[in-house]
């Protein structure tokens, strides 16, 4: 019926890893609760004795104040002792005033009901007091003088009604203060919750610090300081202020907390979704997560039942909406939080809000950017979802709108599809297109705003669903981004024609950028037509949209003439581009300092690679870490440029395997990885394993549909068959791919890019060498030599310079080998690049002593020295695993455990893991059984 009170039942205590809070209620006339949030029963004002007219005994207060008002709550079930904070604050309660400031959930209560409990079990004086508003001081008076008694002082002073109940609160507090001096012992009075009172008993509770004996310490804990005149006994060294920050749980106290061992991983995640809240990491105790992920369930009712009856309990209805609209945002910038909010005064809104004291986090350890906490984040979220789910969605549009002003553009993203705009969020995306997003942040990027491409936002934009396309073609699904280009070159009459509103240039550059990535890279960035599809573009800064067109014109053109070996004009067109970058094109920045270091590489220039490298190296590990093109293909540049000066590196398997990933968005990088990987595969594991690396190569690199790279790949395979002596099997390949067999279409450096040019020539002849064709493969070789002159591709001369002499010496022909051999020796002084020579060991070394035993030039002596002793390395067909380790192996592929595999060898336990831990080493595994079927596909074992 209207207006009778409803009966509602207390909701269980929530209990917190640093209190337990106990939530009442109070039913008014409308029966709708109204709440308080103590750490102890409420004390019924009205039941206080009045103590005029009769003598006042203070063991009477009793039987008026409720007992729990004056005693330490009860800890928490499943409470975990803070020992180390507790050994701190031990030492600071020697000081007048301990003072524990910080939002609910710290722990605050927890801690000192500890320290007072132990007090009190060491026969000590420690007297407790949960304040709350109602708290007049009067009553405060009363509270002191039953709080020291349960304590047990003795309080014979105050028995006189004349000396208590006929005197004002202050000197009653006097009196008190005289007993506690008389006392001599050491006293401790807890006052939690001081920021609950009202102001007149607030300034009883300064006067007291102010004038209380020396052997009394007052330990107090609020959320922020109500007036309490801490700072002129912090000034004068007697008091102590312990800060949120240092109430929040560690490592050691997480792992306690949740009773099991953690991972690295997940303590590390633990740590981050909680942030050290204490009340945070109970929540994850008890859903497994530090944000309710929704639903009704009872830890959620619980969670958001303390954060809004609790945490937010002192916030007016403008501090609690400005909360909310805080919220919204992933990142508390004060300057994007005036901007979206038009207003000047975020700052000082925070600065407001004191429930805000240890709950805003910083961001990548910047104090001026600061994020909520998960789990408070999580309920203001909720929370204006259902109060103005409109407001909600406004401000994520205009934070979308001013991020991406301000180039922050995942976020901006982000925000606009929080807000249910997808109209937004298409257009957001479509400023940029996927060849400006590359350029900007690199195939990270790309990835990125794919995961925001539905169906609804696609469907009206040409330059998204090519978005689209490189994104597919990122994950290797080739076939559905071929389907997808057709379809929308149809759409838009090959690129010329861009939806209604929309830009027919920045079409065009996407149009060719996609093009060439579904072609790898080479096919379609060496076509002559490139320069005429591409639209100018203007380089004045002042023109933006022009800037980025000429931006995109001389970068694609550079890595044009990168591929087919145009250096100078390479460099040129990387001029033009770099100087319009700005933060627009970031990684663009980094991938041309890449081609130019490949560029000094591919020329011998060998100090200006080897720099090169180190700076995009150290620039992807900075900025572009989670790319996963450039940050591999840096290790990969490195990793090529050594084995050119025949210094290979040990390098684990299983980081070989992450340097041939499936290809980004060129080729030539993929193509590079797996040369550089089979290479390093044959140095450590042997023949087997560098032909079983490659065949999976060239299998995955046909199903690109990228034709240059398939060929490249297999012939690369071939290459290897031949070098393992598997010649008949090589031609197989070479026939079944149909790959090129004429000089002329093999050295074809206009139509592929110098890299597949290169691995195709030098597989080729050393496949006409393994089949006894000696003067096509010399006619080939030479060929490829004078090629590489022209373009001034010291590399691939060397390459060829030692496959011609190797082809002259299985010929027959001791002075063409020499000859060539010479003329190696001039050309690689500057390079330095010797591994051709090192591959083929057993032919070098012969030619190599013949040209000592000549008559040679002084000048060539010592460098033919030096290359004798260093092709002397070991054979490439030397076991990886120790004779033991394949003894050990051979007992894993059986089935057996490690005691029988001891038993069997004469080895203890301890010698069968050492070996199976250089097993699992050398192998990239963790698995005996996988470890052993590795070691099968090697022919490690018989």
């Amino acid at each position: 019926m209207p207006g009778r009170p409803r009966l509602r039942l207390d909701p269980p205590s929530l209990p917190i890893l640093g209190g337990t809070v106990r939530v009442s209620f109070r039913t008014t006339t409308e029966g709708i609760p109204s709440s308080r949030c103590v750490h102890s029963q409420r004390a019924d004002v009205s039941s206080v004795p009045s103590m005029k007219g009769r003598p006042a005994q203070p063991s009477e207060f009793a039987s008026g104040l409720l007992r729990a008002k004056v005693l330490p709550p009860e800890l928490p079930v499943a409470h975990v002792t803070r020992t180390e904070l507790l050994r701190r604050l031990e030492g600071m309660l020697e000081r007048r005033v301990t003072v524990l400031e910080a939002p609910a959930g710290f722990g605050k209560t927890v801690v000192l009901t500890e320290i007072a409990r132990t007090r009190a079990k060491q026969g000590k004086v420690a007297a407790w007091i949960s304040l709350n508003d109602e708290d007049t001081p009067s009553l405060f008076g009363r509270y002191l003088a039953f709080a020291f008694e349960q304590a047990g002082l003795d309080l014979d002073l105050l028995r006189p009604h004349d000396a208590w109940s006929a005197s004002p609160t202050v000197q009653q507090m006097g009196m008190l203060a005289g007993a506690v001096e008389a006392h001599t012992a050491p006293c401790l009075l807890v006052l939690d919750e001081v920021d609950r009172l009202p102001p007149r008993t607030v300034r009883l509770v300064d006067l007291l610090l102010q004038h209380a004996p020396r052997n009394l310490c007052v330990a107090m804990a609020f959320r922020s300081n109500p007036g309490v005149n801490v700072g002129k006994h912090v000034l004068s060294g007697g008091a102590s202020v312990i800060s949120a920050e240092e109430l929040r749980v560690s490592r050691i106290e997480i792992v306690r907390f949740l009773g099991r061992e953690l991972l690295r991983g997940e303590l590390a995640k633990i740590e981050e979704r909680t942030a050290g809240w204490p009340v945070a990491l109970r929540v994850y105790r008890n859903t497994g997560a530090a944000e309710p992920a929704g639903g009704s369930g009872e830890a959620e009712s619980l969670t958001d039942n303390y954060m809004g009856l609790n945490l937010l309990r002192d916030l007016s209805d403008a501090q609690r909406l400005g909360l909310f609209d805080l919220a919204v945002f992933d990142r508390i910038d004060a300057s994007l939080v005036d901007a979206v909010l038009g207003s000047s005064d975020t700052r000082r809104l925070i600065a407001g809000l004191p429930v805000l004291n240890g709950l805003l986090l910083p961001v990548d350890g910047d104090g001026g950017v600061t994020r909520l906490h998960p789990l408070l984040r999580h309920y203001c979220l909720a929370t204006l979802s259902v109060e103005n789910p409109v407001r909600k969605r406004s401000l994520h549009k205009e934070i979308a709108l001013e991020l991406a002003r301000r180039g922050q553009l995942t976020e901006s993203w982000r925000h606009a599809r929080a807000a249910g705009e997808s109209e937004v969020l298409g257009q957001l995306i479509e400023r940029s297109g996927p060849f400006q997003l590359w350029l900007r942040e690199g195939a990270a990027q790309l990835i990125s705003a794919g995961r925001f491409l539905d169906p609804e936002v696609t469907v009206r934009y040409p330059r998204l669903c090519l978005l689209r396309c490189v994104v597919l073609c990122l994950v290797s699904q080739w076939s559905e981004a071929a389907l997808l280009f057709e379809e929308v070159s149809q759409r838009t009459d090959g690129f010329t024609r861009d939806r209604d509103g929309g830009d027919a240039d920045a079409l065009a550059v996407d149009g060719v950028f996609t093009q060439a990535v579904l072609a790898g890279g080479a096919d379609r960035l060496l076509s002559h037509e490139l320069a005429a599809q591409l639209p100018p573009g203007k380089p004045a800064a002042a023109d933006e949209r022009g800037r980025k067109l000429h931006c995109a014109r001389h970068t694609m053109l550079a890595i044009a003439c990168y591929e087919r070996a145009d250096f100078d004009e390479g460099a040129r067109h990387s001029r033009e581009a770099r100087a319009y970058y700005g933060k627009t094109g970031r990684f663009g920045e980094v991938f041309l300092n890449a081609c130019a270091g490949m560029a000094a590489m591919a020329q011998g220039r060998v100090r200006e690679a080897a720099e090169r490298y180190r700076h995009v190296r150290r620039v992807a590990r900075r900025s572009f870490s989670a790319d996963p093109c450039i940050t591999a293909s840096s290790d990969v540049l490195t990793i090529e440029l050594d084995l050119e000066r025949n210094r290979a590196r040990a390098i684990r398997r299983k980081t070989l395997e992450r340097l041939t990933q499936p290809p980004g968005v060129w080729a030539d990088l993929y193509l590079t990885a797996t040369a550089v990987s089979a290479e390093l595969m044959l140095e450590q594991y042997g023949n087997r394993a560098a032909i079983h690396l490659l065949k999976r190569a060239d299998d995955a690199g046909r199903t690109t549909g990228n034709e240059s790279l398939s060929s490249a790949l297999s012939a690369l395979l071939a290459h290897y068959l031949v070098e393992a002596g598997q010649g008949e099997e090589a031609g197989a390949v070479w026939r079944d791919r149909e790959l090129p067999c004429g000089a002329a279409e093999l050295l074809d450096i206009e139509r592929r890019s110098w890299r597949t040019m290169e691995t195709l020539a030098c597989a080729r002849v050393r496949l006409l060498e393994a089949q006894g064709d000696f003067d096509g493969a010399e006619t080939l070789a030479v060929s490829l030599c004078d090629v590489a002159r022209e373009r001034g591709l010291a590399r691939t001369l060397l390459r060829g310079l030692a496959l011609s002499m190797a082809v002259a010496h299985a010929a027959g022909r001791p002075d063409h080998a020499l000859e060539r051999l010479v003329e190696f020796i001039h050309t690689a002084r500057g390079a330095d690049y010797i591994r051709p020579l090192v591959r083929r060991r057993e032919v070098s070394r012969i030619v190599l002593r013949r040209l000592l035993d000549a008559d040679c030039d002084a000048d060539l002596r010592p460098v033919a020295e030096r290359l004798l002793a260093e092709t002397a390395g070991p054979d490439t067909g030397s076991p990886f695993f120790s004779t033991r380790e394949v003894e050990v192996l051979a007992q894993v592929a059986r089935g057996r455990r490690n005691k029988e595999i001891a038993a069997r060898l004469g080895l203890t336990d301890q010698g069968v893991r050492y070996h199976l831990k250089s097993i699992y080493r050398k192998t990239g595994t963790n698995k005996r059984t996988e470890a052993a079927r590795y070691a099968q596909s090697i022919g490690a074992l018989s």
